[in-house]
């Protein structure tokens, strides 16, 4: 069904259209020394200590001699995101309008492209040629800090539209001032600061992923509000499922730990070290093969746009449980926070009902599935009234509210069994 409520539907280039930048791409072709200080440029341009002027005029004078045929040969060798030109078509046969802007990409290559993915318009910087050969000057709107705003403008008045009837799907900071005008912004496979204001995320290199974001705007029947809500809580078990999945292999630990005490600790260092800076890559619209694709198959929703923090508090509490307590006491305490604690957070997500008084953020049944796990947990390595005691308090340290559970679970389990043991 064609819809008749006009949008223009505006795509950044890089990061969006193709998998990864042209002017990489270009440097690269120029020399290793070009591209590592275009890599390095393109770092201060994300950190907001340059802006868009600087970043091109100080990029592209480094490719001065480079004629329009080096030009083509990169752009024609950059891979583009799955089902772009399948994604454009569709939204074209709605009725709407779509937009290739590029504030990185020269104007030539970019009427190219929309061309080719049978887009309305596509717009990029201006580039002086001589004969062929680039003599280092750019130019155009697009080359400008508040271009982008400009070259939409003239569009939304050419079509008769407002920034009411805007669709932004962008990747970096400098399509943040255009996001925050456009009635929709999409951060696909954003940076960080387009991450936090985009009011939908798309983390994938499938094109098509925006359309679901654009349908929701567009009055969505029953039937299409009720499957996106059926995967939701498809997804909500399954990450769910895979999360306390990745909380329960710290139960290896205390094992790992008798075989060779240093070497796990180490290991479990190392382990955080990397978490770490894949957290910040995903944030920023990256990916590490193997660390992202966990990270991605089990940060929760409101993950998304922020570090997630319970991996690094879980191998902290760990990591100190390991440092502080004796080898028995450490052993206990690991066991209790790697099963006890996931069995709480299942039960009390999925079937919690009757919140506490003094928490509501947790639920009687989740603390009674603790207390029995913990039970069972303590009295493989305690007698039964002792095993009885300290499921009792690491219930109730369990239930306080404090944040970083993973870490005062163990800790504060542990310091009890040093007093009593």
């Amino acid at each position: 069904m064609v819809n008749h409520n006009k949008k223009l539907i505006v795509f950044d280039t890089d990061g969006v259209i193709f998998r990864s930048q042209l002017l990489l791409r270009i440097s690269s072709s120029a020399g290793i020394l070009n591209y590592i200080r275009t890599l390095f440029l393109c770092f201060l341009f994300s950190i907001n200590l340059i802006n868009i002027r600087e970043l091109l005029d100080r990029v592209y004078v480094m490719f001065r001699g480079l004629t329009e045929e080096d030009l083509w040969q990169v752009y024609h060798n950059m891979k583009q995101m799955k089902y772009a030109e399948e994604t454009i078509r569709y939204i074209r046969d709605r009725g709407h309008c779509v937009a290739l802007i590029s504030s990185g990409i020269p104007d030539f290559l970019m009427k190219h492209l929309s061309g080719r993915l049978n887009a309305d318009c596509g717009y990029g910087i201006g580039m002086k040629m001589d004969n062929g050969v680039f003599a280092g000057e750019i130019g155009g709107l697009l080359s400008s800090t508040d271009g982008k705003v400009k070259v939409i403008e003239q569009l939304l008045k050419v079509n008769r539209l407002t920034w009411e009837d805007v669709v932004v799907v962008g990747d970096d900071r400098n399509n943040l001032d255009i996001m925050e005008l456009a009635k929709v912004s999409i951060g696909f496979n954003s940076y960080y600061p387009v991450r936090r204001k985009a009011k939908y995320l798309v983390d994938s290199h499938d094109l098509r992923k925006v359309l679901d974001c654009i349908s929701l705007e567009d009055n969505p029947s029953f039937d299409e509000l009720s499957s996106s809500l059926k995967q939701e809580i498809s997804f909500s078990w399954m990450q769910e499922f895979r999360r306390k999945g990745v909380h329960v292999c710290s139960v290896s630990v205390p094992f790992l730990a008798n075989v060779s005490y240093l070497l796990t600790l180490k290991l479990l260092i190392i382990i955080t070290i990397l978490y770490m800076f894949a957290e910040w890559v995903r944030l920023n619209g990256f990916r590490i093969p193997v660390l992202n694709f966990v990270t991605r198959l089990c940060v929760r929703p409101d993950e998304r746009r922020r570090f997630a923090l319970a991996p690094l508090t879980l191998s902290s509490g760990v990591i100190l449980s390991l440092i502080l307590f004796p080898e028995l006491i450490a052993c206990i305490v690991i066991m209790i926070v790697a099963c006890a604690d996931s069995m709480a957070t299942m039960i009390g997500m999925f079937y919690g009902r009757v919140k506490l008084p003094y928490n509501r953020k947790k639920s009687m049944e989740g603390s009674v599935a603790f207390f029995l796990t913990a039970f069972v947990c303590a009295f493989f390595y305690l007698p039964l009234m002792t095993a009885l005691i300290v499921s009792v308090v690491s219930c109730i340290i369990e239930t306080l509210p404090i944040e970083f559970d993973n870490i005062s679970i163990p800790l504060g389990t542990g310091l009890f069994l040093g007093l009593i043991l």
